[in-house]
């Protein structure tokens, strides 16, 4: 059972249904890993380790007994601590929130176990979902398998870490900004951003405690981070569609665009000015469009229809994105985030100058940021009808290592190629996705020059879920795809 750990999610389900192994065995196998390694990751911040147990035979029993299975049937699996969970601490990585303990699954959470996920425990994540790395005033930071020293990304860093690790068959994740797509990135995981509200986030904490559970933030979304992208399918099959208040609304998959690699049309877009990308990006994209031609796709490499700027949608971005922050009383308020709101105000440049004018901009400036933003849905829609996925970077960088400055998120720096950049630049190609709400499917490509992995993004239609998937599948095969970390193998 050496390999079992890492072994992609539809590969341990037949394993359940067949026999080979049982769920009471396979979660053993977890939590024997999380033991062992998980106080040197910090991946995995809460267990609940004797329900885990009782719902793995209860699984077991109820495959013996012949009765209908649901698609993950068994399997053990992880939740960003975002979600909340009954009976199981939620924290969120805020210190106000240290001992809170919802009384209800969050909805995403109801359909997981409808579908027989055994759930192990709660992953980390930086306080709020708000940074680019897991690390938080209540348990700390998540460090990278690849390279202890390096971020584990964020904001499901805890879940791409045990996920990577082989402390769980798959860690269900949200996102705002590249949370599910920049970890998956930096620990070299298949990572998903699902078309926006196709998966129902309530119950997901921002715009939960204190705010009413039944709110879900402006752009977040649900995610997650497997070891092969056909892991994705049954997560999706599992949580897609509306939540009850939604009536006779439905919302399904469209099916792949295509089957085999030759047969997709494929734009690539990985240079531009306002976010360059290092030389491991750069040979991460020679890698793949090397693959997409040998195998015949077709490939337009500087599409000129594209529908808009990275600077005129990172633009919109974070006016919605401030928007969205304000709902959150983790967030940029005045009365949640004094210190901070008082560090812009005296330092109002740069990123810090869009944080101030985002948290405090008018109704009327929000919507107008609202009606830009479906402006450009449409265009995306439009492109999408001429080019099936658009391939980009995730990021600008491998893993960087983990910023010295945790509490003034405006001061930090990050390296590309030897030149400083702003720490925030990297969300800007995964942003792309969040604005235009489609979903987005990451690669592992390679290992760069410092030995960490570099992945690339496959954003698609909206609905399109299942292409972006495909495409992200039949790619990795032809590249490095998943490796266990060496450290942790």
């Amino acid at each position: 059972m050496h390999d079992l750990p890492f072994q992609s999610a539809a590969d341990q389900l037949s394993a359940l249904a067949s026999g080979e192994v049982s769920s009471g065995e396979l979660l053993e196998v977890y939590l024997s890993r999380i033991g062992a390694h998980n106080a040197r990751l910090n991946a995995i911040v809460t267990l609940d380790t004797d329900r885990a147990r009782r719902e793995a035979r209860e699984a077991d029993v109820k495959r013996a007994s012949g009765a209908e299975l649901g698609p993950l049937h068994g399997l053990p699996i992880t939740l960003k601590d975002s979600y909340e969970t009954a009976g199981l601490r939620t924290a969120c990585g805020r210190p106000d929130l240290k001992a809170y303990v919802p009384e209800q699954d969050a909805e995403a959470v109801r359909r997981l176990r409808a579908a027989g996920a055994v759930i192990i425990g709660k992953t980390n994540m930086p306080a709020g979902n708000q940074d680019v790395q897991a690390d938080n005033p209540v348990f700390g930071p998540t460090l990278n398998p690849w390279n202890t020293a390096r971020t584990s990304g964020g904001s499901a860093g805890g879940g791409a870490v045990a996920t990577a690790a082989g402390l769980t068959a798959f860690d269900f994740g949200s996102e705002i900004g590249g949370s599910t797509r920049i970890p998956a990135h930096f620990n070299g995981l298949y990572g998903h951003k699902a078309t926006w509200r196709s998966i129902p986030l309530i119950g997901h904490v921002p715009g939960g405690p204190g705010v009413g559970r039944w709110g879900e933030i402006d752009l977040a979304c649900a995610g997650a981070q497997v070891r092969e992208a056909r892991d994705l399918v049954p997560i999706l099959r599992a949580t897609v569609g509306p939540p009850e208040r939604d009536g006779g609304f439905s919302y399904t998959l469209a099916p792949p665009r295509a089957s085999e690699l030759g047969g997709f049309r494929v734009a690539v877009w990985t240079e531009d000015p306002s976010c360059p990308v290092d030389d491991d990006v750069a040979s991460a994209v020679d890698d793949a469009l090397n693959a997409l031609r040998t195998a015949g796709a077709k490939v337009d490499v500087r599409p000129t229809s594209l529908p808009v700027s990275m600077a005129t949608s990172h633009d919109v971005f974070l006016r919605l994105l401030f928007g969205a922050f304000t709902y959150d009383r983790s967030g940029l308020t005045p009365a949640s985030n004094a210190a901070l709101l008082a560090r812009v105000v005296q330092r109002p440049r740069g990123e810090a100058m869009y944080a101030l004018r985002g948290t405090f901009q008018s109704h009327y400036s929000w919507l107008q940021a609202d009606v830009e933003r479906h402006e450009l849905r449409q265009r995306w829609t439009e492109f999408f009808r001429d080019f099936d996925v658009l391939l980009m970077p995730v990021t600008s960088t491998t893993a960087p290592p983990h910023h010295n400055k945790p509490i003034d998120r405006f001061g930090r720096r990050i390296q590309v190629d030897g030149q400083s950049r702003p720490y925030w630049e990297q969300v800007k190609w995964s942003a792309i996705a969040n604005v235009a709400g489609s979903p987005a499917t990451t690669v592992p490509v390679r290992t760069g020059r410092d030995g960490m992995p570099v992945g690339l993004q496959a954003m698609g239609p909206s609905g399109g879920d299942l292409t972006t998937i495909k495409f992200a599948e039949l790619l990795g095969q032809e590249l490095a795809g998943y490796q266990p970390p060496p450290a942790f193998a």
